[in-house]
C-alpha cells in the first residue's frame, strides 16, 4: 500500500494512525466493519441519558462527543424551576470500572423573545 499523505485527526493515537496507514485496503475494510460493530455496541448518549432525581428532561441534543440536556425541576418555583442546560458526556473509569455520566452545568435557558 502507498503511504498516506493524509493528516490523521489529533484524537487518534499516533501508533493507531501508523498501523492504519500500513494496512491493505482489505484490512481497512475489516477495521471499518469492526469499528461499526463497536459503535453499535455503545448506544448514543441521547438514548442512555435519564433524568436525575427531582428533574425532568425537557430536550436532549446530540453533538457527537457530548450531549446537551435541558432539564426543569418541577418541585421548584420561580427561577429555581429552570429550565437549565447541562453538557453531558461519558467518562470511563480510569481503573477499568464502568464509568459514569458527567453533568456540567452550562446555565439557565432563556426563551427567545422573538417567539422561537
Amino acid at each position: 500500500m502507498t503511504p498516506s499523505h493524509i493528516d490523521p485527526p489529533d484524537s487518534i493515537p499516533t501508533d493507531v494512525a501508523t498501523t492504519l496507514e500500513g494496512c491493505s485496503d482489505a484490512e481497512l475494510r475489516e477495521i471499518i466493519h469492526y469499528a461499526q460493530q463497536l459503535l453499535r455496541a455503545h448506544p448514543p448518549l441521547t438514548d442512555a441519558i435519564e433524568s436525575r432525581p427531582g428533574e425532568d428532561l425537557v430536550r436532549i441534543e446530540d453533538h457527537g462527543a457530548y450531549t446537551i440536556a435541558v432539564v426543569e425541576r418541577p418541585g421548584e418555583t420561580g427561577k429555581g424551576r429552570g429550565p437549565f442546560a447541562y453538557r453531558v458526556s461519558w467518562e470511563p473509569d480510569v481503573n477499568g470500572g464502568e464509568g459514569k455520566y458527567k453533568w456540567h452545568y452550562l446555565g439557565k435557558v432563556y426563551s427567545d423573545p422573538g417567539g422561537g
